[in-house]
C-alpha cells in the first residue's frame, strides 16, 4: 500500500520529482550511463574531429534506439499484457523505467550526432545537400519528439497504473492497444528513415 500510494503521489507531483523517481527506480548510475556513455562518443568524436568516429556514433546509437524501439512495442509490450497483475506489476516497476532513460539516451545521441553529419557548417557534416537531408534531419527529430510525446507517456501511464493500489485492467488493456498502434507507425517512420539514410549511403 505504501509503494502504490508513494506511485500515486509521484504520478501527480512536478516534472522534476517525476524523473528523480524514475531514475531512483532504474537505479540513478543506470540512468546516468544511459546517458554519459552513448553521449560520451558524440564528445570524442568532435573533439577528435573525427567524420569515421561521428558516423559509427549515430548508426550504433540509431540501431540501438530503432531495435529496442521495436522490438519493446512489438514483443515485450504484448507479453508484459498478458502477465497477471502481481507479474505484471512487478516487471513494469523494473523495466519501464529503464527502458525509459534507455531508449531517451540512445536517440537523443542519433537526432545530435546525426545533425553534426548533415550540418556542413559545423566543421564535420558531410555536407549533404537539398531537401532530402532536411527531410532526414526533420524526420529523426520529429521521431525522437515523437518518442518523447507519446510512446513514453503511454509507457509510464501504464507503469503507474500498475503500481497502484487497484489498477484498472480495463485501461491497461487499452493502453497496451494504443502502445501496439504506435509501435507499428514508428516502425513504419523508422524505416522511411533508415530508406533515406541508406540512400545517402549508397549514392
Amino acid at each position: 500500500m505504501a509503494v502504490a500510494d508513494e506511485s500515486r503521489r509521484v504520478a501527480e507531483s512536478g516534472f522534476v520529482e517525476r524523473v528523480r523517481h524514475l531514475a531512483d527506480a532504474a537505479n540513478p548510475a543506470f540512468a546516468a550511463g544511459c546517458f554519459l556513455v552513448p553521449l560520451a562518443f558524440l564528445a570524442a568524436s568532435l573533439g577528435l574531429e573525427s567524420t569515421e568516429l561521428l558516423f559509427y556514433t549515430h548508426v550504433a546509437a540509431g540501431a540501438v534506439w530503432f531495435g529496442f524501439a521495436l522490438i519493446f512495442s512489438a514483443l515485450i509490450g504484448p507479453t508484459l499484457g498478458g502477465l497477471d497483475e502481481e507479474a505484471s506489476a512487478a516487471v513494469n516497476g523494473v523495466l519501464i523505467p529503464k527502458a525509459v532513460f534507455f531508449l531517451v539516451g540512445f536517440s537523443l545521441t542519433t537526432v545530435l550526432s546525426g545533425t553534426v553529419l548533415l550540418t556542413p557548417e559545423i566543421g564535420l557534416g558531410y555536407g549533404f545537400g537539398g531537401a532530402w537531408s532536411g527531410l532526414a534531419l526533420g524526420l529523426g527529430w520529429g521521431l525522437f519528439a515523437f518518442g518523447l510525446a507519446v510512446p513514453h507517456r503511454l509507457q509510464l501511464s501504464a507503469y503507474y497504473e500498475t503500481l497502484s493500489a487497484d489498477p484498472d485492467v480495463s485501461r491497461l488493456e487499452s493502453i497496451e492497444k494504443k502502445n501496439l498502434i504506435v509501435g507499428m507507425f514508428e516502425g513504419a517512420m523508422m524505416l522511411v528513415l533508415v530508406g533515406l539514410m541508406t540512400g545517402f549511403r549508397l549514392g
